[in-house]
């Protein structure tokens, strides 16, 4: 035995001399370059060769899977972004803390049970898995365990929750969002903010989850006024209109994640008032063609600003009641909206009716100020009338959208029926002192509850994702409620869903105290807003 162990080592040695016989490396196809990293992102998470064919690249194309590539600017300069730095270094300063089964159980149902149309088709919710499973670059390899599930939870949950209408787009706070946050720290704090605060939401006897959000928060906020400062620049890009768009994106995001915590100091209503200077030279460009390669995100950030403005216009302010919405021109007519590719995903039903709320919100201002003064005569009840007689007579079913992608017909004209509905009633509010003095005006406030009650129900039922925009008309009418069949009827809807984010929450919260108060001024929009007042809140519901 050791003899052959001896001959075989001596013949190893020998062979070490000879020459390599095997077939060649074909060298001519091998690299002389290093190889890109600038694929898609879907390729990236996956680990896969892309080989950087747009807009779809040959991997995706042949899994049938969303190539989805990054849509950022480069930097005119070779530093990164202050922002960006200061948010990567940011994600892991919290101690670990694992998520529970619970938690994670919750996550898997609603995204099990979240309408398939939201995100458009099973192309979008394959794409996801990458997303979900494999966080290697950009400022996602930097997500510790804390942020991770709160990534997580807006990767999985308030994404659905967020959108509020179908779109060919599928869903832009997956598709735009998430390719910037993953190369911007500050874009991802408000992210991880987002998400973090839905976690509060859901399981608010976890103190820790709050924590967790509001650090996100807080350096989000650093992070802006670094930008607005002039210390830190953008990461879409150094051009005047790149940085607007840019701010104009972390504002609107944080007034997304004070609808999702259920602010009810009225903190939306500042970050709005902030979005508005920058937001007027984005719509004017809107109205030609533009070359710019951040088109889409122009359109993204145009309608949220628009569907916030127009519903907080109308929307009861509680202690904040001495400081309206200030309405921008651009707002009287939203067919700018239809030039880009997501239009629907916030708005996506009756344009034409929305443009009416600059008119309504105009002439409940100029009826509030009337009323400050006692000696003014009253000179609007024409066009009080002439508002609810046109409201009266609107055709659902000619202002609906058409296109791709888009909601049903049926389903755009019933969600345009209870808005002109509730519209109606909040006109009659503001033009009666006390609505329990008009027996007449109560009876067809109970007709037309007693005719939306069904479709709102049908909304729900049909989980159609219109029925997210349907919190301000239900809430104006669930205020006019005087039958006990129609408070418990409310009452239901507005507690039925476990995940609903903070603003359902706090809704439901402020038309129980209306319920509750025996006072007879606690009816009514007006009901709404003495109530709020009464106890020192002020929500935002949009």
């Amino acid at each position: 035995m050791m003899a052959t162990s001896v001959r075989t080592i001596s013949l190893a040695e020998e062979q070490q001399g000879l020459p390599y016989r095997g077939a060649r490396f074909p060298s001519k196809f091998r690299r002389n370059f290093p190889r890109s990293k600038e694929g898609c992102l879907t390729c990236r998470t996956r680990r896969k060769k892309c080989d950087e064919v747009k807009p779809d690249c040959t991997l995706c194309r042949r899994s049938g899977r969303e190539c989805s590539w990054p849509v950022i600017a480069k930097s005119d300069g070779p530093e990164e972004t202050t922002a960006s730095s200061n948010g990567k270094a940011g994600l892991q300063k919290e101690p670990a803390k694992e998520i529970s089964h619970s938690r994670r159980r919750l996550m898997q149902s609603d995204f099990e049970t979240a309408s398939p149309a939201v995100v458009v088709g099973s192309k979008a919710t394959k794409a996801m898995s990458p997303l979900r499973s494999s966080l290697t670059f950009g400022t996602l390899s930097q997500l510790d365990e804390v942020s991770r599930p709160s990534y997580e939870q807006y990767l999985a949950v308030t994404t659905f929750l967020l959108v509020r209408g179908r779109t060919s787009e599928g869903n832009p706070f997956i598709n735009y969002v998430l390719p910037l946050a993953a190369s911007d720290g500050l874009i991802m704090d408000c992210v991880l903010a987002i998400g973090g605060a839905h976690m509060s939401v859901l399981d608010a006897k976890n103190r820790q989850l709050e924590v967790v959000a509001r650090g996100h928060y807080a350096r989000a906020l650093a992070g802006l006024r670094k930008v607005l400062a002039g210390q830190a620049g953008s990461t879409l890009g150094n051009a005047v209109e790149d940085k607007q768009v840019y701010v104009v994106l972390v504002l609107l995001l944080l007034c997304i994640l004070e609808g999702i915590q259920g602010d009810v100091n009225g903190a939306v209503y500042h970050h709005l008032r902030a979005t508005r200077q920058y937001v007027a030279p984005l719509a004017a460009k809107s109205r030609r063609p533009s070359p710019h390669k951040l088109q889409h995100i122009h359109g993204f950030l145009l309608e949220i600003y628009t569907v916030f403005a127009l519903e907080l216009a109308i929307t009861p302010r509680g202690k904040l009641d001495d400081q309206p919405v200030d309405l921008d021109p651009f707002l009287e007519s939203l067919a700018f909206l239809g030039e880009y590719k997501s239009c629907g995903f916030m708005l996506g039903f009756g344009h034409g009716l929305f443009g009416m709320i600059p008119e309504i919100a105009k002439l409940i201002e100029a009826r509030r100020a009337e009323n400050l003064d006692k000696e003014a005569p009253s000179s609007l009840y024409q066009s009080y009338r002439s508002l609810v007689s046109r409201l009266n007579s609107w055709d659902e079913f000619a202002d609906v959208l058409e296109g791709d992608g888009l909601s049903p017909r049926y389903e755009q004209a019933t969600a345009a029926n209870i808005y002109r509905n509730a519209l109606i009633i909040y006109l009659h509010a503001a033009f009666h002192d006390n609505l329990l003095d008009s027996p007449e005006l109560v009876a067809e406030i109970e007709v037309r509850i007693d005719k939306m009650l069904p479709l709102c129900w049908a909304f729900y039922s049909g989980k159609s994702p219109l029925r997210r925009m349907m919190l301000w008309p239900v809430m104006v009418l669930a205020s006019c409620c005087s039958k006990r069949h129609h408070v418990e009827a409310f009452r239901y809807g507005l507690n039925i869903n476990p995940r609903a984010p903070g603003a359902v929450r706090e809704t439901a919260r402020v038309v129980q105290l209306l319920w509750e108060d025996k006072d007879p001024r606690a009816f009514g929009p007006r009901g709404l807003d003495w109530v709020m007042k009464k106890h020192g809140i002020s929500i935002s519901v949009c």
